[in-house]
Formats: C-alpha cells, structure tokens, sequence
C-alpha cells in the first residue's frame, strides 16, 4: 500500500469511527462539535490518547500534555475547534476554528468558514433537506470521505476555497454527477503554460465540480433550489408567462420574473428564461426571485449537459493509424525536450489531429516547390527552437500567392533573423497551407503536480475562461468539454462546426496523452506541455486544423 493510499485508508477509518460515536471530544469544545462520542476533561483525554489511542479526537486548544499524546499516540483525525493548528502532528486535521455536526439526514454540507456553514445549513432545512454530515473549513481529503461507502447515498452541497482544492476533487466530482453542487471560491486564472504549477490541480476540480452546471453562484438559497431541481426533458421546461387566469400570488411571481429580464438582459435572455422552471422547487427563505434566477440558468445549462450526455451514448472511441502511430514515436525518441513546430505536428498526425499541409524548405527555390505542391494561399514561418515570438521579428508572413512571393518571403525571413535574432539557430522555412476564417481555439494538456494530465482549452474570441478537464476523456466528457469551451462565445455563427469536431479532436489529443503518459513502462510521464495555439474550427470534411503546435517532454534520462 502507498503513502498515500495509507493516508486515505486512515481517513476513511476516522469516519467510520466519527459515525459509529466513537470521537474523544474534550469538554471545552461546547457547540462547535455536535454528534455522538466520548466527552472527556483535559486530563482524562490525554491519558486515553496516550494509553490506547483513538481514531478522532476533537480538541479546542490542547494543553502540552496531550500535544504530547497526540504526537505518541496520533489519531486518524483531528478536530480543532480553536484558532490555531498545533505544529508538529502527523494527523490528518480538520481546523482551525473547526465545526462538525452528524445527523440523521441524507445531506453532506461543506462551507469555507463557521458564517457560510451557518447560512448553508439554514437554506437547506428551509427546504427540506436535512444534513448527514456538515463541516467547515472544507478539507483538502474531504472527497475521501465522500467517495466513502458509508456516505454512499448522501448528496453533497457546499463551498470550497482554492487552497483546499486539488486533482481527487476532480476524480469524485465525475462519479458525483448531479448529486453535487459544490462552488469553488476564489481560483485563479490557470497558468497553462506552466506545467506542475498550483494552480492547474486547483483549476481542474474547479472545473470538475462545475462540469454539468457550469459557474455556480455562491448563495446557499442558490445552492439549495439548485440541489433540489428536477431537471426536464426536452419540450416540458418553461414556457412564456400567461397572466390571464392566473391567481393573484402567480402573477405577481410572473411579474417580477419579468423585471428581474429587464434587469439582468443577458441572463434573461437565454433560452429557457422565459418563465419560472416548473422543476424548481421554491420554498422557504430560498424563494426570493434572485436565488431562483440564478438557480435557473445553472439548471438548464445542467439539462443540456445531460442531453449532450446521452447523446453521445453510443459515440465510439477515435481509431489510430499504426504507421502514422509508430512515426510519431520515432520523432518524440529522437526530438530534444522541446520539439519544433514541424516535429510536434508529426506526431499529432500519428494520432489522427488534422495539422496543416506543410513542408521545411532550406532555399527559396524549395520554398517555392513546396508551396505548389502544396497549394495557395501559403503562409511561411522560421523553424527555431530559438524563437518565441516569430510574428514580432518578422519570420512569419502570410497570404503568400504566387511562387514569387514565396521567393521574396524566404529571403525576408532569413535576413530578419539574422538581423534581429543574430544567436538564433534557423532549421530552415516551414511553408504551409493557409487556412480560412472560422472560431479559433486554443487548447493542449499540461502536467499536474500530482503527475496525471489535465487537457485545457478556450476559445479565443473575446474574454474566455480556459476550461481544464483530467485525463482520461470518454465521449460523453469530450462533449462536455467541447460545450464548455464554446459556451460562453457570442454569436456563433450558423456555418461554425458543431461540438462533435472539437469533442473528436480532444477525444485524440487525450489519446496522445493517455499513449505517451502512463500507457507504457518506457514513456512513463514523458509529456510535459502539449499546446496548440491556434486551432481554427472550419467548414468541411476536416472540420478544424491546427495552425500551430509545440510539444515539450521531459529531458529522456528523466522521462525514459
């Protein structure tokens, strides 16, 4: 067994005892620890720790004696109700400023601090909902205890902060479905680029925990009705609001449905606003129209989210071509740590992504050849591993129309570098196709410091979020992803390809991953950073073509 399966092992075992009222719980603790156990003096429960140990042990501020128990004797969990965390504990610790509460419900609520689990807990009982377990400050290991048989059944609703997330939230939130609705607080912007960095593992879960519903907004009455939702099937959502023949209490309800349109257009124009969702249950203080507003457009984009689910039931897994499979193999051996443009377009080709047409010319007359084989318009590039921004230097020019042009583009770029970027090593000119308009994307996979893989994309067309997603991707999560990606693009157009391209597109890039990852005992963690940046989503048989692509692995004593 593993370190860290010991570690979940043990976590699991302090649930099962927290449950069975098995805790020591100092007398000092009062009402920030509610459930079954053992009330015990300060004395009393360092001589039990220290003479037979426990499994839980809830404690305000310990005295030294017992510190010096629990360092002896350490329990699989520790409760700290007061301010301060002790240091030196090898426990696994819920606090500071701890609160845990067992029931009899069938509700597990997690909230940052002792405030928000107060007015989570208040919107669910309003709504009828009564907890099994509630708790703050969410724990880094909760998904432990919620993956746990024990907790088999229960629904899970809450906040967590940035900090607390990580990689295993992401694994529990799929296998959660719609029985969660956890909001993440406070994560940043990914640094994708960056592999290993803290805030990919912490982006994933977040992205995780919102895969069906998208961003949440953090209201416990939100949380509460979203929860509690009935999701409908196609053609049984809301419909326009009749005030003829409605009672007096509808339509004031309709009414200020209508304003709350008016005052949130954006929102309320979605398909689906029109009206009330007749499968949210409003009651209780979670009645307000703000918490039902914002509760609705969560829910619908929750059905769509199921809808693109079951429709991609039946969608099969991307073949692979053993030849291009077994060339991109040779070219990722033999390449350095980081792979040029033309190298790294190679071996997305032995996985079936559609790159542009290109050729590496080392003359202009080559340049030339290529690019009528290739067929006009070209675009011609500086092949470097030298160089980042080739657009800046001059190494790139576009909408090339003739095999004059060529001639001349050659010559400009090999004299811009050698003026501008004098140290630069040139590999040659790529020439390749140019290719036409359409939404570009810009997506890859990054390592995480847990050491799996997380794939990312975003859509380039405004102000978009980037969207992670832990590999391995089926169908039906490609299609969420590819809907994720795209939703928030303004007018898309009619001609723009659907999600199926893009989902068939991440479903390979995952096949890279999955191939090159821990697929096989000689390239065991050798994928660092996959980026394709962009790819342009067009109208044909291809459906989209990456224009751009960089690959770095781990230098091959480290990764082979």
């Amino acid at each position: 067994m593993t370190a860290v399966e010991r570690a979940a092992s043990s976590t699991r075992s302090a649930l099962r005892a927290l449950l069975a009222g098995e805790a020591l719980v100092g007398e000092d603790v009062g009402a920030a620890f509610a459930g079954p156990g053992e009330v015990l003096g300060e004395a009393a429960l360092a001589r039990r720790v220290r003479e037979q140990g426990a499994a839980v042990v809830v404690a305000r501020e310990p005295s030294p004696t017992l510190l010096r128990a629990l360092r002896e004797r350490p329990p699989a969990l520790l409760v700290i109700t007061g301010p301060e965390l002790p240091v030196g504990l090898s426990s696994r610790t819920l606090g500071p400023a701890a609160e845990l509460a067992i029931e009899g419900g069938e509700l597990v609520i997690v909230g940052p601090d002792a405030a928000a689990l107060a007015g989570l807990r208040a919107a669910f009982e309003a709504a009828g909902m009564r907890p099994r377990l509630s708790l703050c400050p969410a724990p880094g290991w909760l998904p432990e205890w919620l993956a746990a048989p024990e907790l088999a059944g229960c629904r899970t609703a809450g906040m967590v902060p940035a900090a607390s997330l990580h990689a295993g939230w992401a694994r529990w939130a799929r296998t959660a479905g719609a029985r969660q609705v956890v909001v993440p607080l406070g994560v940043e912007a990914p640094r994708v680029d960056q592999p290993r960095h803290p805030s990919l593992g912490q982006a994933a879960a977040a992205h995780a925990l919102e895969r069906l519903t998208g961003p949440v907004f953090p209201s416990p009455g939100v949380l509460a009705l979203l929860l509690d939702a009935e999701s409908m099937s196609h053609g049984t959502g809301p419909k326009e609001h009749v005030v003829e023949g409605m009672s007096e209490e509808a339509a004031s309800a309709a009414a200020l449905w209508r304003q709350a349109r008016r005052a949130l257009p954006l929102q309320g124009d979605d398909h689906g606003m029109e009206a009330p969702h007749p499968g949210l249950r409003r009651r209780g203080p979670a009645n307000a129209t703000t918490d039902a507003f914002l509760a609705q457009r969560a829910l619908l984009r929750r059905e769509r989210a199921e809808a693109l689910v079951r429709a991609a039931a039946d969608e099969a897994a991307p073949t692979l071509e053993p030849a291009a499979l077994a060339r991109a193999e040779e070219v990722l051996r033999s390449a350095g740590q980081a792979l040029s443009e033309h190298e790294s377009k190679v071996v997305l080709r032995g996985f079936g992504i559609e790159v542009t047409r290109q050729a590496v010319a080392s003359s202009a007359s080559g340049a030339a050849q290529f690019a009528e084989q290739i067929g006009f318009p070209v675009v011609l590039k500086a092949v470097s591993p030298d160089l980042r921004r080739k657009q800046e230097l001059g190494a790139v020019v576009l909408d090339l129309t003739t095999s004059a042009a060529v001639r001349r583009a050659y010559a400009t770029i090999v004299s811009n570098v050698e003026e501008r970027a004098p140290t630069a090593h040139l590999d040659g000119v790529l020439v390749a196709e140019q290719i036409g308009e359409g939404l570009e994307i810009h997506c890859g996979a990054v390592a995480l410091q847990s050491g799996e893989t997380a794939l990312f994309g975003r859509a380039l067309a405004g102000h978009q979020e980037v969207v992670l997603r832990l590999s391995p991707l089926d169908p039906a999560e490609a299609m969420l992803f590819a809907q994720a990606i795209v939703a928030g693009v303004p007018l898309r157009r009619k001609e723009d390809p659907g999600l199926r391209e893009l989902a068939g597109l991440l479903l390979r890039l995952d096949a890279l991953v999955r191939h090159f990852g821990a697929a096989s005992a000689d390239s065991e963690g050798r994928l660092e950073l996959v980026d394709l940046s962009p790819v342009r989503l067009c109208a044909g048989p291809r459906g989209y073509v990456t224009l751009d692509a960089r690959i770095v692995q781990r230098a091959h004593l480290e990764g082979l």
